[in-house]
């Protein structure tokens, strides 16, 4: 007996089918029906995708771009836990001798129990030991003199933005994924109506009915290949990531890593040429998928990539799978 599950349910709940295959698969569908839509029998289909692949679309690139701000203000908050102890290790010199030495009471303020204790400083210590660092050189500011001490009581503000910082970060992406879990499900269902409308519209007529859908986007098939380009774009740049043969069975992820400037992608017939029609604008901060028939002629062979701005350098990652 055939399951119900697999009549009426839910077609695409797969743990294959993560939010970027069902987003790549979703868009490819999309262009299908649109191309054979002669007769407008797809357009309330149409009409129902479009805006639910959209919101798919921005959350994936939200969840993406988070996942990139939460590794940079890590990266913050190490870096300012590394500037501590080495700056403490520096300057201890110059604090015992303003101080009237190693062995007055007023350094062990500052190093009650030696240095040891900074270069071990950890996201555990550091809201402690800043806190203790910067009481020590308000009290001692006019010993120490003003850049000295300045120096020293701004590591205490400098750890707690870097950390809360994170914090909303983390705070954000978790809000994110929960957002994100209704608009996969949205699209799941309506990309499992499409199978329904497809099949009804051509019932019995399996090959037919499969040139709709490409159902490897959907689901992993054996081993695709995943290569990665990453550069930094000169004000204005323009570069070839790569120059290959495309067919939509190869997926195409672009990042825009950088913070200050647009970059623009297509695919065109040279390394000479301009963005074409279709070009593909990713703002800074964001993440796009993208089918190469979305990007340019399926003849085409060069991914290119070209940095909107005239005034700041671009960064850019783009992967392709298959």
């Amino acid at each position: 007996m055939v399951s119900m599950k697999k009549l009426f349910g839910n077609l695409f709940t797969s743990k294959e089918t993560t939010p970027n295959r069902l987003l790549l698969g979703a868009k490819d569908h999309l262009a299908r029906i649109t191309k054979a839509n002669t007769n407008n029998q797809f357009d309330a289909e149409i009409a129902i995708l479009t805006p639910l692949i959209a919101v798919l679309e921005d959350e994936v690139s939200n969840v993406d771009t988070t996942l990139n701000l939460q590794s940079g203000q890590t990266d913050e908050v190490d870096v300012v836990t590394y500037n501590f102890h080495s700056t403490l290790s520096t300057l201890s010199g110059v604090i015992a001798n303003s101080v009237g030495g190693a062995d007055t009471i007023a350094y062990k303020e500052f190093f009650p129990v030696g240095l040891t204790e900074y270069d071990r400083a950890a996201r555990k210590t550091m809201v402690m030991l800043t806190t203790r660092i910067n009481k020590a050189a308000t009290k001692y500011a006019t010993q120490l003199g003003p850049t000295v001490a300045a120096k020293l009581q701004g590591f205490k503000a400098a750890y707690i933005a870097a950390r809360d910082s994170q914090s909303t970060s983390i705070a954000n992406l978790a809000l994110t994924r929960t957002d994100k879990t209704s608009a996969v499900k949205d699209v799941q269902l309506a990309i499992t109506q499409s199978v329904h409308l497809v099949g009804n519209l051509f019932p019995g007529e399996v090959i037919k009915c499969s040139s709709f859908f490409n159902f490897n986007l959907f689901y992993t098939v054996g081993h695709r290949k995943h290569t990665l380009y990453n550069e930094v774009l000169a004000i204005a740049g323009h570069v070839v990531v790569v120059n290959r043969s495309f067919t939509d069975n190869v997926s195409i992820i672009i990042r825009n890593t950088g913070t200050n400037a647009d970059i623009i992608v297509w695919i065109g017939e040279s390394d000479t040429d301009t963005p074409n029609i279709v070009a593909i604008t990713v703002k800074a901060g964001k993440a796009i998928t993208a089918l190469p028939s979305s990007l340019g002629n399926a003849d085409s062979t060069f991914l290119l990539v070209l940095n909107a701005s005239a005034v700041n350098t671009a960064n850019y990652e783009i992967e392709t799978i298959g």
